[in-house]
């Protein structure tokens, strides 16, 4: 009796040091995965500060309007370039529009409808 007690317990004992053996690699990985994990998001926030930096470079209003000068023909615009809503619904060709005194301003749809004619006719 006391021999299969023993057994018994040395078995026990054994699964028990296995089971703290293969608990304690586990917990191994895991904080190897975690070191990985905060070490890539360290790297991903400096990226994204990185990032961040190049747009605001890019943004950079002086910076624009210097590219602008250089590459383009841009200048700002001048009080004889724009229009109001009766002049912009005369363009149009809503005589009617043009004609009434109190009338409000033009809705969306009709800046909308000029915008497409423009890109039509600029595409032709």
């Amino acid at each position: 009796m006391i021999r299969i007690t023993t057994i018994f317990l040395c078995v026990l004992l054994a699964a028990a040091a296995f089971g703290r053996y293969r608990a304690e690699v586990s917990v191994r990985e895991l904080r190897e995965d975690i070191q990985e994990i905060e070490t890539s998001q360290v790297e991903e926030l400096r990226s994204i500060q990185m990032l961040r930096a190049e747009i605001a470079y890019l943004e950079n209003p002086d910076r624009l309007a210097k590219v602008a000068g250089t590459k383009t023909d841009l200048r700002p615009s001048e009080s004889a370039q724009l229009v109001n809503a009766r002049e912009f619904a005369t363009l149009l060709g809503d005589s009617d529009y043009a004609a009434e005194e109190d009338a409000p301003a033009p809705d969306g749809d009709v800046i909308l409808h000029a915008l497409a004619m423009a890109q039509v006719a600029d595409a032709q």
